[in-house]
């Protein structure tokens, strides 16, 4: 298999399929992220592309989804996504979802009849990071995209059958205004309808912009109490009208928990109130930096 650069999956992809078909990430400007941010962005042929699947059918011939590698691959022209998902039919017939890494921004040049042509070919549960629902705020992440267009898009999805992923970055406002943000993410969600939500604290990478204006107070974090605060203060608003995945168990949540909602909305809030409850002073107060490393320093 072919796999250049840094490669990451969403953890709720654990179990899926791997497959290389861009590298790094055409954007690569969000304020806070340096996941690609020294990997040129190039597109796999398909060539290797083939040749990856030819071996994959020899050791996980019985795969039923495929995520797309890497941070960008639904970057692709549609044209080149459907040539894809035809290969992965041919060579794994048991695959019946292809997921990847989407963005507002390379959504937009799609056009409906495409998007829908990509559903059928098996398209589902892209996962998009949206990341807020306020413009001022999407706009200081650098997105290249506004809540407009966020907007837009994801009924666009709706309308193609296309089944998608939010993640929220909470914090992503500051402490000063945490309910705000909160309760415009949540309405956000609300009118789009989501099939899972992903929430993570926002942190700062090393080597982003995000990490400077931390480091010259231009930015002031929440701490990871004030995290944990507006994130019940976001799922008392969620009103799901059917199942829908609750993902708040990444490596830099304070408090992990999972469900479906609207069934879990209860339990959430009480898992929540209960963990937050629980952090020690010291953890309550601290924030979700990240050092040199790449490591997260609760202190």
């Amino acid at each position: 298999m072919h796999f250049y650069g840094q490669n990451y999956r969403p953890p709720f992809e654990a179990q899926s399929l791997l497959l290389q078909v861009t590298t790094g990430c055409s954007h690569n400007a969000c304020s806070f992220c340096a996941m690609y941010r020294r990997t040129p962005y190039t597109e796999s042929p398909l060539h290797e592309i083939e040749s990856d699947l030819y071996e994959a059918a020899r050791f996980r011939p019985n795969a039923t989804r495929v995520f797309l590698e890497n941070g960008d691959a639904f970057g692709l022209p549609a044209k080149r996504l459907l040539e894809i998902a035809e290969l992965i039919h041919k060579y794994l017939p048991n695959v019946t979802t292809i997921g990847a890494y989407a963005s507002i921004k390379n959504i937009i040049p799609k056009t409906d009849e495409e998007l829908k042509q990509l559903a059928v070919a098996g398209y589902a549960h892209l996962n998009i990071g949206v990341e807020s629902g306020l413009d001022d705020v999407i706009a200081y992440l650098k997105k290249g995209t506004t809540l407009a267009d966020a907007r837009e898009q994801m009924h666009r999805l709706n309308e193609a059958n296309l089944p998608f992923n939010v993640n929220i970055i909470f914090a992503s406002a500051g402490p000063d205004r945490i309910e705000e943000h909160a309760i415009a993410c949540a309405a956000l969600v609300n009118e789009v309808q989501p099939k899972l939500i992903s929430v993570s604290p926002i942190h700062a990478d090393f080597g982003t912009p995000l990490f400077d204006d931390i480091a010259s107070g231009k930015f002031k974090e929440c701490t990871l109490g004030q995290y944990v605060e507006e994130e019940i203060l976001f799922v008392r608003q969620l009103d799901l009208k059917n199942d829908c995945g609750f993902f708040g168990q990444h490596v830099s949540n304070p408090v992990k928990v999972g469900g479906i909602l609207p069934r879990d909305k209860e339990k959430l809030i009480e898992w929540l109130e209960a963990g937050l409850s629980a952090m020690s002073p010291e953890l309550r107060n601290s924030h979700p930096r990240k050092g040199a490393e790449g490591r997260p320093l609760y202190a």
